[in-house]
């Protein structure tokens, strides 16, 4: 004789369906804003980047432009008679010295001062992209003044806006910075490809 099972009906539970996993809307969302999360962090990073790029820049140049003016203050003729000036088409040419020229200060001083911008003009091409110095000299019976600007290529770069590319914004901004302290006297086409960094050193 069989014996029927009895089974206990269980009890329904009409959330039950829902709560055996994620719906699709909800992996979106999540991936959503994991990649808005990701992107802010690239941003924050090529920033980042930017800054330490400019100071590291800036460093160079601060090394650059105290070796010059340690070389003038040790050739103090040589700046009175303005052998420290340079414009953007000087080249680093090496001094050439006669034997009979050695005895006449006034020469021995320019060759010095000669020297001294060859060695500049070299090591700014050698440690800036494609470097250049430009150095204007105001001596005066109370100050001797060296104004000295550097100047170095960057890649042409647009302009975004802040919201949409924090590093592109920020990489632009320093470089309008960099163009703001080029001479006065610099050509639009100049301008338009160099950035510059500008100091004023008392000898």
């Amino acid at each position: 004789m069989n014996q029927r099972q009895q089974v206990t009906p269980m009890p329904f539970n009409p959330s039950a369906r829902h709560e055996k996993g994620s719906s699709l809307l909800e992996v979106m969302v999540a991936i959503l804003l994991v990649s808005v999360g990701l992107l802010g962090i690239a941003g924050l990073s090529s920033a980042t980047f930017s800054y330490n790029k400019a100071a590291q820049l800036r460093l160079t140049g601060l090394a650059l432009v105290n070796d010059y003016a340690d070389r003038a203050r040790v050739n103090v003729y040589g700046y009175d008679l303005g052998g420290y000036d340079l414009t953007l088409s000087s080249t680093a040419t090496a001094p050439t010295q006669n034997a009979d020229e050695k005895s006449d200060s006034k020469a021995a001083a320019n060759a010095v001062a000669l020297a001294d911008r060859a060695h500049l003009l070299t090591e700014v091409a050698a440690r800036l992209p494609q470097g250049k110095a430009v150095v204007a000299s105001t001596p005066s019976a109370g100050a001797r003044d060296l104004d000295i600007w550097l100047l170095w290529k960057e890649p042409q770069l647009e302009e975004v806006d802040e919201d949409d590319d924090p590093a592109g914004y920020a990489a632009f901004s320093l470089f309008k910075q960099g163009q703001d302290n080029c001479p006065s006297d610099l050509s639009e086409d100049d301008l338009a490809v160099y950035s510059c960094m500008y100091f004023k050193v008392g000898l």
